[in-house]
């Protein structure tokens, strides 16, 4: 198996959902990174862009579009 590396476009986000009420990692109007899954249903989650050994780090977990609000949409 190879895995190859790619471009993703990075999106600054605002989470519009409070996910601690469900047990879940994200915060209401906590700022967060992200970019769309496979699937382009969800955003991969980030709690911020610090790149360790070419590898994004800080990763949260996938959520739901419905989640978040775009900040910006190209960093």
């Amino acid at each position: 198996m190879s895995i190859r590396k790619m471009k993703i476009e990075l999106k600054k986000m605002v989470c519009v959902f409070d996910g601690q009420e469900e047990g879940l990692s994200i915060k209401k109007e906590e700022e967060y990174y992200g970019f769309e899954t496979a699937d382009t249903r969800g955003y991969n989650i980030f709690s911020d862009m610090k790149v360790d050994k070419d590898i994004l780090s800080n990763w949260i977990g996938s959520y739901p579009k419905a989640y978040f609000e775009l900040v910006d949409d190209k960093i």
